[in-house]
């Protein structure tokens, strides 16, 4: 993911692959509902710590790869 509108597009996957409203998924990822509604129409000024909390409610970690190298970072 380059952008926040590709990362909306995840979440909002995401959380209709789990069945989920948007309520569900902030009551899991202990964020606001308007928070999932803004980041799912790729607000491009969602806090980064939230959108990471949102990952982890779906059991998912972030890693870091260098587009040119391949190489991953933790």
């Amino acid at each position: 993911m380059r952008t926040v509108r590709e990362a909306a597009a995840v979440v909002r996957e995401l959380r209709t692959e789990a069945s989920w409203t948007q309520r569900e998924l902030a009551e899991r990822a202990n964020v606001s509902r308007s928070f999932v509604a803004e980041l799912e129409t790729g607000k491009g000024t969602v806090e980064a710590a939230k959108l990471l909390d949102v990952f982890q409610a779906f059991g998912l970690e972030m890693a870091l790869r260098d587009r040119e190298t391949g190489r991953v970072r933790w």
